[in-house]
């Protein structure tokens, strides 16, 4: 065997090596993708389809969702008084070999804690025989009723939402038409009880879906009244919200639906009154100028 044949072989080697390998890879995806999907938490929360979607799956007598109940959440225990979200999940198709293995992000429920109590600890200087008195126990202000609260129940898109009062013998479903929320939160003003979530009932950007892309709007629903209302602000999308500690105050992070795209990010700061329903933005008009008037100095 000549010394050509020697490297020929040599470098046959090296090469075929690789090239089995990928050959190899290229079957296993291939296997991957003619695989169909037999997991159902591949199914995905995508919201409600839009009613046009739905009629064309009607005229093909075929349907691509299937309704889900998640997770209750208590509201009262004594009356066995509960919430439970309707989700309807999309069925899939085969999922592609990039979707099989990609990571997927979990929606963790948001959990919220009781204010800790403010302690007060006083301390003096002492000698070694004061030393060995007790402790002195940390002096506790006096806890005041909180009469407002707000607990974030539920982060995932629903369709419907059950309200259940076992005692009263009170089972409803809370949606009666075509609609998507997210964001489900519970809040108590006194006694007043409201279930807070943004949602919408318009596939804005046309993707076949009513979901969180779509432009929302925030609704407050009575639980005891069994009533809905949208709050609005003319011509603001509201974001985000928070409450005020024993005051029915909700503080709105809203953006101008008019905004040009070179303010994608402006942010304006609302209070609304859930007793009087009155709004007032926060920021008066001249002050805005004035903010404004100092960055362009």
């Amino acid at each position: 065997m000549t010394k050509l044949q020697k490297y020929n072989r040599i470098a046959f080697a090296i090469i075929s090596v690789p090239v089995f390998l990928l050959a190899c890879l290229a079957v296993f995806f291939m296997i991957c993708e003619l695989l169909p999907k037999s997991y159902p938490e591949y199914d995905e929360n995508k919201g409600v389809i839009s009613k046009a979607e739905a009629e064309k799956s009607a005229s093909k007598n075929e349907y691509s969702q299937y309704i889900s109940y998640n997770s209750m959440f208590v509201l009262n225990p004594e009356q066995q008084e509960f919430v439970v979200p309707v989700v309807a999940r999309t069925m899939e198709k085969p999922e592609r070999w990039t979707e099989r293995f990609r990571f997927s992000e979990e929606v963790v429920q948001e959990v919220v804690f009781d204010e800790a109590e403010p302690a007060t600890l006083t301390t003096t200087m002492s000698d070694d025989s004061s030393s060995k008195r007790k402790p002195v126990k940390p002096i506790r202000p006096k806890r005041t009723i909180d009469t407002t609260t707000l607990k974030r129940f539920y982060t995932e898109q629903f369709v419907n939402l059950v309200y259940e009062n076992g005692v009263n013998k009170i089972h409803r479903s809370v949606i009666k038409e075509r609609f998507t929320g997210w964001n489900l939160n519970y809040i108590r003003n006194g006694k007043k009880r409201y279930l807070a979530f943004f949602g919408t009932k318009v596939d804005s950007n046309g993707d076949g879906y009513l979901n969180s892309d779509d432009q929302g709007n925030f609704y407050l629903y009575d639980i005891d009244l069994d009533t809905a209302k949208i709050v609005n602000i003319p011509d603001m999308e509201i974001e985000n919200y928070f409450l005020m500690k024993n005051n029915p105050i909700l503080i709105f992070e809203v953006k101008d639906k008019n905004r040009p795209k070179s303010h994608k990010n402006e942010v304006f700061i609302y209070r609304y009154n859930l007793n009087t329903g009155v709004f007032e933005d926060i920021i008066p008009d001249e002050e805005k100028k004035l903010h404004l008037k100092l960055i362009m100095k």
